[in-house]
């Protein structure tokens, strides 16, 4: 699969790394003048391009896997479709008994 659970729990870990990383640049900068607050800047920026950049690869997992699973799930209807209709048929006659038991003590 394109985005195993390790990949995921990585990209969030990195992600939420780089956070951390910018809040500390920010706290930084508030108190800063002259280069090194110029300094700060140029390494907020790249954080924050970084961030973005991880989160983009993290979507992209997030909607592989999306799709792998709709896939699956689509496979899998059409393989036992006789299956899912039955128990689609006994959901539907098992709601139906019990509305009509609810309706009838009334």
């Amino acid at each position: 699969m394109f985005g195993s659970k390790m990949n995921v729990s990585t990209l969030g870990h990195e992600i939420r790394s780089m956070i951390n990383d910018v809040e500390q640049l920010l706290s930084e900068a508030r108190t800063s003048t002259g280069e090194k607050a110029v300094e700060l800047e140029k390494r907020g920026l790249q954080l924050l391009s970084s961030t973005i950049s991880k989160a983009h690869e993290l979507e992209k997992i997030a909607v592989h896997s999306a799709k792998d699973i709709a896939t699956s799930t689509d496979n899998m209807v059409n393989a036992n479709s006789g299956r899912s209709m039955a128990i689609v048929g006994l959901l539907g006659a098992g709601i139906g008994l019990l509305a009509g038991f609810a309706l009838s003590r009334n």
